[in-house]
C-alpha cells in the first residue's frame, strides 16, 4: 500500500499538467478574418504534406486562387472563366474549421502577409485526418511585389523536388508499363491524311460556377477519331498506351464486352491501330515538366465505308 501511495503525487501533477495543457489548447482564440479585410491574396503553392505539387497518379495542385475577405463571413474568389470575383458565406463549425467555396478548411495562419489552408476532407461531419492532406500557402499582393520583389506567377512553378520526382516517375513508366501515369501536356495527335480526322474531347464547365476542370483534360485524355473510306463500318471505345517515343499499344476497351467477343473485338481494334492509327496520324508522345513519358489515353475511332 505504501509503494502504491508513492505515485499518487507524481500522476496528481500529470493530471494537473495534461488539465492545464487542454485548457490552453482550449482557450486558444478562434481565427478571425477582421484584421484582413480587403487585402487582396494570391494563392502561391499548394502541395501534398510531403511538400510535393504533384501526386503520384500525375495529378497536380495547381495554385490559383485570388481572394480577398469582405467581411468576417464573406470571401470573394477570382472567376477566371467568368473573369470576376465570386461571393461565398463562410461558415464557422468549431476551433479553426471554416467551410467556404463548397469546401472544409483548417485555418492554420492568419496575417496581413500571408495565409495558410489546409484542405479538410469530412465524411458524415467527421474529420478524415489521413486525407486532409493538402495545403494552400497565399500570399498578400503587396508582400509579393514590395517585399519578396517578385510575382505570383514566379512562386507559383514547379519546385525542383517536383523535377526530380517526375523525372523518377517518367523513368519508371517508360520502363514498366504498370507505372505510366497521366502526362500534364497530354498526348498530341494530328492527322496525316484527309481521311481522317481528329479531335480532343474537351471537359464540361461546371452549371453554378462556369468552371472547367482543367485536371480531366490531362488526367482522363480523350479524343475522337473519324476515318472515312474505311474497309467497313465500325465503332470502338478504347484505351491505348502511348510510349515516350509516340507508339500505341493497345490497353482494353472502355465499355464492357462480352467474354465470347472479346478475343475477336480485340483483333479488330489492334488491327484498326497497326493499319490506319498508326499510318494516318502523327503522334506526339506526352511529358511531365519536360520529361516524356509512356501514359494512357481514350480513343473513340468511328470508321465509314462511304
Amino acid at each position: 500500500m505504501k509503494f502504491l501511495f508513492r505515485f499518487v503525487p507524481f500522476f496528481g501533477l500529470l493530471l494537473l499538467s495534461s488539465c492545464y495543457y487542454i485548457t490552453t489548447i482550449n482557450d486558444e482564440p478562434d481565427p478571425t478574418f477582421t484584421p484582413v479585410k480587403g487585402i487582396k491574396y494570391s494563392e502561391v503553392y499548394r502541395r501534398f504534406g510531403n511538400g510535393l505539387s504533384f501526386h503520384e497518379s500525375g495529378f497536380q495542385l495547381q495554385p490559383e486562387w485570388e481572394l480577398y475577405f469582405s467581411a468576417e463571413d464573406s470571401v470573394k474568389i477570382y472567376s477566371p472563366e467568368r473573369q470576376k470575383y465570386m461571393p461565398y458565406r463562410i461558415f464557422h463549425s468549431h476551433k479553426a474549421l471554416f467551410h467556404f467555396a463548397r469546401d472544409w478548411f483548417r485555418v492554420k495562419h492568419v496575417s496581413k502577409d500571408s495565409l495558410v489552408l489546409q484542405a479538410m476532407v469530412l465524411e458524415s461531419r467527421v474529420v478524415k485526418e489521413d486525407l486532409s492532406n493538402i495545403y494552400m500557402t497565399l500570399y498578400a499582393k503587396d508582400y509579393i511585389e514590395k517585399v519578396l520583389k517578385t510575382t505570383s506567377e514566379k512562386l507559383r512553378q514547379p519546385s525542383a523536388s517536383d523535377s526530380l520526382f517526375i523525372r523518377y516517375r517518367a523513368i519508371q513508366a517508360n520502363s514498366n508499363p504498370d507505372s505510366v501515369f497521366a502526362a500534364r501536356n497530354p498526348v498530341v495527335l494530328k492527322s496525316r491524311s484527309k481521311i481522317l480526322t481528329v479531335e480532343k474531347v474537351k471537359s464540361n464547365a461546371d452549371p453554378y460556377l462556369g468552371y472547367i476542370s482543367r485536371s480531366d483534360e490531362y488526367l482522363f485524355p480523350e479524343y475522337k477519331i473519324h476515318i472515312s473510306k474505311a474497309y467497313q463500318d465500325f465503332q470502338y471505345s478504347f484505351k491505348v498506351i502511348v510510349d515516350h517515343n509516340g507508339k500505341m499499344t493497345f490497353k482494353g476497351f472502355t465499355v464492357e464486352v462480352m467474354p465470347e467477343f472479346l478475343e475477336t473485338k480485340t483483333k479488330v481494334v489492334k488491327g484498326i491501330i497497326d493499319v490506319y492509327l498508326k499510318n494516318l496520324m502523327e503522334v506526339t508522345p506526352g511529358n511531365t515538366l519536360g520529361y516524356p513519358h509512356s501514359s494512357v489515353i481514350d480513343l473513340n475511332v468511328k470508321g465509314d465505308a462511304n
